[in-house]
């Protein structure tokens, strides 16, 4: 063969030859790469598709590519069949461009494939540019569009005809691809008289193809193209109702209207016009005959199931009809999808087991689509098509129990979860009546969804959890009381199994059964259920599951911790019930649900001092950690109902089973939830009169061991969870001395841990650089950051004082030496890890104890100065922060030893001295590279704005800060903490007087007024471009309301300046500026001038309001930046415009 290839233009053959490397396995991805870039450009043209002129050219290339695609289809796909080599004449013209530019040897089989591919992607193409642009091309060149239309049709007739004749997978997905073209034009094909002309015409089209295979004389003229094949005609209606959906050009009515507006005297519409044709396809093919018949039923099936689904006249009401126009008399939708879905279908001789499910599959996907419509809620018709649908699931007919069977018989997955979304969604939009059971049949349905609900496929199983949910809300007088109590303990049941792990389980990377993150959606979905359970059966339902965790074998073990996890989804109702209970009897009354409260109550404790009683060793480590989960949840219970020794023996075995890897983050979570919710208990029980002088010994040995048990773990968040109780529990203790005591011996472990840490630093460090060495400080290094971790969470939950000492007096004295010698340290000041958790504990300490730390502080601050100064770690900025609002308090200031004087003096020299650094470290590294520095330097300037306004006036670096901050909106490239941190800081600086401050700050920056006037005229034009150029764009969403609330606090403070309802000029010259800026229109397209001044006429008008309008401002500037996305459209602005 060679290159001698006719009746084809130059552009149609690169056009053919881009799409052949673009589908070809052997090209490489560079070559692929730019060949479909350039189908792409080619076919889309300019990205502005409404302005741009037609390209007519691209039209009639791709016409003729059509129609040279497909004219030899039938000879050139059926050539391999033949003994004789092919010709030139019986090839495709793509065929032998695949064969002349072919880089490999390939047979004629080999050619075909690639020709097939190069015109599957050019019709996928097309379809996308008729998607685009058909509309417009029927108004601007009508007759260039019908040409387009008549060789789609064309391709479509001979492919089709080929499909038929010689069925391969290839011609079979070229047909679907035409056919959904050929949809695509239709749908966008109408006149001036009737919107659906289009549509109608193909349906017409479409019934008189599926009439005449069938032998029917349907009466109508013979239309202008021949009929299709049936295949042909019940794919395409298949394609239109979702091609009619994807007009992105219509609103949601036309389209609507597309598919249900009348379109003859008949007053029939596109959707009435499909039924009639799928009824006739359904009634000719449901009795099978072959393979062929068989596909035809799951195609009309399929056709159905998207024309319900898009159409809301078809429901289920609608199926109960029969059509006259088709001159049949026979049998409903609804009486032969039931059929489909019944014994009566075990009895019919299916071709393959694969079109017997396919067909099981698309008719309960179309009765579950139109159940779910429910437009036709509370009809006589939709009454009877339900109560039609549950008398048949009775044997004989055995509607939905012969197909689930015969699914699970054959293992067909797909159909079973078909059948479950059928059956739920039946349950769940009738539950109203079906809860009555007064139609015949609903029992059954509960009894099969029960079944449904056991199934180990998760997609089976999981939609039925909304038949419960929906069945929660009908009172219980008015169900059927069989479908009360006694459902819902078969339910807990059922639920208890279905939620357990394998019982081969060891870990989800061993697990082959099930996914994780399905067990875990079906855990999470079926808390609410459960939850609804219990608020049904209440005690029952914890009495059940205490059962089956003491009565249950240790082997096993998954039904044990599914029962622990059934009894957590319901710890909180079940604990509020035992509060409301405990209330009751404080206050005197008694009532039958203090008597249900006294039952859990009895019941939990019963089965906790069981379930502690035997080691947590002996126990499955899935079990537990269900056994610590359950601990922690019902801790309120314990704390009420329980003795405090009991209380202590259940934290002591929390702290045993912390050890165990699977249990330590739930051990973790119940001693902080135990800790807290019985801190009181144990606190007043020790302090009561007569009380064993040792409880004190107890409470503190407790504690200490859980603290201890925590820090062997090496999980800082257990760590912090069992720190945080201990502290708490620490509080409540009414003696100073025996809290100070206590909370000392809690902190001792991990000061101690943070000695050895250290030394361990220190040695490992002088012995050289070896890689043991550096595992060694690495360990010592993290355990010491876990420590400091908890010291700082003790001291931040001991806020409080003891007669005239502070509980954290002795624990300071422990452990302040610690803390100084890592101070000095050269490893720790070099790991900023180590130095975010030290400034942290000194943090805390200021905040806890400012009279304490107050004579340390020039030394404390001296040091987080000279770190910063080595590593830039943005948590010394942080400690500054701190200092500067901790400082505001004059006990502070008097333990440091300073006046007021001398503090505005010294927080000036210290925030002169970090802004020089932080400055050169920004100008080395740019803005976008060190955010996390910006953010904590705006952050402190913010804190020393509210608390100590004369110190950050007094540094000579203000102004110097201020151009920073202005820069950082734009050149922090959107991050969002450091571009927030300074849009507040400019924000509050600029509108100080909308802030709530003391008078006396108030003072001081009424003084300084005039440096704030300054600074604003000479940056407020450039942060008035940076929030309108932030918001149309060129920031992230996150940052608009930061962006609106500056620009808010720069209109107000400039609009202020002047006389009430007089225009400012220098406002409008900003807004201007920034309206017409070229990053704002390179930013968004869709800003108009127009837009422009009606933004600025909007935003002058609400400034001028004052700061009660700046809520409103907010929002029209987030429809702004809607508008500029593209999310909205400009008319969003006249109702402020109006108001």
């Amino acid at each position: 063969m060679t290159d001698n290839i006719t009746g084809i233009g130059t552009l149609e053959r690169q056009v053919i030859e881009a799409a052949l490397v673009t589908t070809r396995p052997f090209s490489s991805s560079e070559e692929r790469s730019k060949a479909s870039l350039s189908l792409e450009q080619w076919t889309s043209g300019s990205t502005n598709a409404a302005t741009r002129p037609l390209d007519s050219s691209c039209w009639e290339a791709y016409m003729n590519i059509v129609r040279i695609a497909f004219a030899t289809t039938a000879r050139s796909s059926t050539s391999s069949e033949h003994s004789g080599s092919s010709t030139l004449s019986e090839t495709n013209v793509i065929e032998k461009i695949a064969y002349v530019t072919s880089k490999q040897p390939a047979n004629e089989q080999q050619i075909q494939r690639e020709a097939n591919g190069a015109k599957l992607l050019l019709l996928t193409l097309l379809c996308s540019k008729i998607r685009r642009e058909y509309s417009r091309l029927l108004r601007e060149n009508v007759n260039l569009g019908r040409c387009v239309f008549e060789e789609l049709i064309t391709a479509l007739l001979s492919i089709g005809d080929n499909n038929q004749q010689h069925p391969t997978d290839d011609t079979a997905t070229l047909m679907r691809a035409c056919c959904t073209a050929v949809a695509a034009v239709a749908v966008r094909s109408s006149s001036s008289q009737c919107l659906n002309e289009g549509v109608m015409k193909m349906i017409h089209n479409c019934k008189t193809s599926i009439a005449l295979s069938l032998g029917i004389n349907h009466g109508t003229n013979q239309l202008d193209i021949r009929p299709f094949s049936p295949t042909v005609a019940l794919t395409l209606l298949a394609d239109l109702p979702g091609e009619a959906q994807s007009r992105n050009d219509l609103p949601n009515t036309d389209i609507e209207a597309l598919l249900q507006m009348p379109f003859d005297a008949a007053n029939m519409s596109a959707a009435d016009a499909s039924l009639d044709t799928l009824q006739l396809s359904l009634g000719g093919f449901i009795n099978g005959g072959g393979e062929v018949q068989d596909s035809l039923l799951c195609l009309t099936l399929k056709s159905l199931r998207k024309w319900a689904e898009a159409c809301k006249s078809i429901t289920i009401s609608r199926l109960m009809e029969t059509s006259s126009s088709n001159g049949t008399s026979g049998n409903s939708f609804l009486s032969q999808l039931v059929a489909l879905l019944s014994s009566q279908s075990e009895q019919r001789q299916w071709s393959t087991a694969r079109h017997a499910e396919k067909a099981m599959i698309q008719s309960a996907n179309v009765l579950t689509a139109c159940i779910d419509n429910t437009s036709d809620f509370c009809t006589q018709s939709r009454r009877s098509a339900v109560s039609s649908m549950l008398s048949s699931i009775q044997a004989p007919v055995e509607f939905l129990v012969a197909p689930l069977r015969n699914s699970e018989m054959h293992s067909w997955e797909d159909a079973t979860v078909a059948l479950s979304n059928l059956a739920s969604t039946l349950a769940r939009e009738e539950m109203e009546d079906i809860s009555t059971c007064q139609l015949q049949g609903s029992f059954d349905l509960i009894q099969l969804l029960l079944e449904l609900q056991a199934h180990p496929v998760h997609n089976v199983a999981l939609p039925v959890l909304e038949v419960w949910l929906a069945l929660q809300d009908i009172p219980t007088s008015d169900r059927h009381s069989s479908l009360a109590a006694p459902l819902y303990m078969q339910l807990v049941e059922v639920m208890l199994n279905r939620i357990a792990f394998p019982p081969t389980f060891i870990s989800w990377e061993e697990e082959l059964e099930i996914e994780s993150s399905d067990f875990d959606e079906m855990r999470r979905m079926a808390t609410d259920v459960l939850i609804g359970a219990y608020c049904l059966l209440r005690s029952a339902y914890l009495e059940t599951l205490a059962n089956v965790i003491t009565a249950t074998s240790s082997d096993d073990w998954e039904i044990i911790e599914a029962a622990l996890f059934c009894l957590c989804a319901a710890s909180r109702e079940a604990c509020a019930r035992v509060k409301s209970v405990a209330n009751a009897v404080s206050s005197g009354r008694d009532s039958p649900v203090s008597s249900d409260g006294n039952s859990t109550a009895l019941g939990l404790t019963q089965l906790v001092g069981s379930s502690c009683s035997s080691p947590a060793s002996s126990r499955h480590h899935l079990v537990l950690s269900g056994m610590c989960i359950f601990l922690g949840s019902y801790s309120t219970v314990w704390a009420s109902s329980c003795p405090p020794q009991s209380v202590l023996e259940i934290l002591a075995y929390l702290a045993s089973a912390i050890s165990t890897p699977a249990a330590t983050e739930a051990a973790g979570k119940g001693m902080r939830l135990l800790l807290i919710a019985a801190g009181p208990k144990l606190a007043k029980a020790a302090a009561s009169p007569g009380a064993d002088p040792s409880s004190y010994n107890f409470i503190s040995a407790a504690l200490t061991q859980s603290m201890e048990a925590a820090l062997s773990t090496g999980n800082p968040t257990v760590m912090e969870h069992v720190a945080e109780g201990c502290a708490r529990v620490c509080v409540q203790l009414k003696d100073s001395s025996q809290t100070k005591t206590i909370l000392t011996s809690v902190a001792m472990p991990s000061v101690q841990r943070s000695r050895s840490s250290l030394d361990a630093i220190s040695a490992s460090s002088s012995g050289g650089d070896s890689g043991q060495a550096s595992i060694q400080v690495e360990a010592a290094t993290q355990t010491l950051i876990s420590c400091l971790g908890v010291l700082k969470q003790l001291i931040r939950f001991c806020d409080a004082s003891v007669g005239e000492t502070h509980v954290l007096t002795d624990v300071l004295t422990v452990v302040w030496p610690c803390l100084k010698d890592i101070s000095t340290n050269s490893n720790c000041r070099r790991n900023e890890d180590v130095l975010s958790r030290l400034f942290g504990v000194h943090s805390q300490l200021l905040n806890a104890v400012p009279t304490l730390i107050g004579p340390h502080f020039k030394d404390i601050i001296s040091f987080v100065v000279q770190a910063y100064e080595e590593t830039f770690c943005a948590s010394a900025l942080d400690y500054v922060s701190a200092a500067a609002e901790s400082f505001d308090s004059e006990q502070i200031v008097v333990a440091a030893g300073l006046d007021e004087q001398g503090k505005s003096a010294l927080f000036a020299q210290l925030f002169s001295h970090i802004y020089q650094c932080t400055f050169a470290y920004i100008q080395a590294k740019g803005p976008s590279d060190c955010t996390l520095v910006i953010k904590g330097l705006f952050e402190v300037a913010q804190r020393y704005l509210l608390f100590c306004p004369d110190a950050l006036f007094q540094c000579p670096e203000l102004r110097s800060l201020f151009s920073l901050g202005t820069t950082c909106l734009t050149e922090c490239e959107g991050e969002i903490d450091s571009t927030r941190s300074a849009l507040v800081f400019l924000a509050q600086f600029i509108g100080w007087k909308s802030i709530h401050l003391p008078a006396s700050k108030v003072r001081v920056l009424r003084n300084f007024s005039a440096t704030i006037d300054n600074l604003l005229l000479e940056h407020g034009e450039t942060i008035t471009k940076s929030c309108i150029g932030g918001i149309s764009g060129g920031a992230p969403q996150i940052l608009w309301p930061s962006l609106s609330e500056c620009l808010f606090a720069v209109m107000l403070h400039i609009i202020s300046e002047l006389p009430s309802g007089e225009p400012n000029p220098v406002l409008q010259s900003w807004l201007r500026s920034a309206m017409t800026d070229n990053s704002l229109l390179n930013n968004s397209q869709n800003i108009t001038s127009e837009i422009g001044t009606s933004m600025i006429q909007i935003l002058c008008d609400l400034a001028k309001q004052g700061v009660k309008s700046k809520a409103k401002a907010k929002m029209v500037m987030t429809d702004f930046g809607k508008i500029a996305k593209g999310e909205t459209t400009p008319e969003a602005l006249h109702a402020y415009s109006i108001s």
